[in-house]
């Protein structure tokens, strides 16, 4: 697919200038990093805000929490029925991986839940560092769902 070639050369451009760039010129959004869970299979660009453009291309980084490579809470969202479609494959244990421009830092799943759509308490600041995965649930569902799949894993410490 074109716009995922591109927005993996934005990724790699971004790297190496440390300046942001976007994919094609008229983006409203640009990468902010990269996730890759093996268990699933995912390797993907991770965008900026979770505005309409940067979830139909990829799984979007929620705008006022930790961006990869930064301490706290970083929260990434993704569509049930693409990039986080196989979400709820992942068990307590499973690897993810985020890269930022500084490297890379891997996390181990703790835990899974299924929540209200509007409890936004999981995506708060926390004394640890996380990623928390958000989707929405069910699965299956068609039209908007009233329920939110999320994942949450712990930074592996060196």
């Amino acid at each position: 697919m074109v716009a995922q070639h591109l927005l993996e050369k934005a990724w790699r451009l971004s790297k190496v200038n440390g300046k942001v760039v976007k994919p094609w010129g008229w983006a409203d959004t640009h990468p902010v990093g990269k996730i890759r869970i093996p268990a699933i299979g995912l390797d993907q660009v991770i965008l900026e805000g979770t505005h309409t453009e940067s979830l139909a291309f990829g799984p979007a980084h929620l705008s006022g929490t930790p961006k990869p490579g930064e301490p706290g809470n970083i929260c990434i969202a993704g569509h049930r029925d693409s990039f986080f479609r196989k979400l709820d494959e992942l068990s307590v244990g499973d690897l993810i991986e985020l890269e930022s421009k500084d490297g890379r830092t891997r996390y181990k799943v703790t835990w899974m839940i299924v929540t209200d759509s509007d409890n936004t308490k999981l995506l708060g600041d926390t004394f640890q560092d996380y990623v928390t995965l958000i989707t929405c649930y069910p699965f299956d569902f068609v039209g908007p769902a009233q329920e939110r799949y999320i994942v949450r894993a712990r930074m592996e410490r060196a």
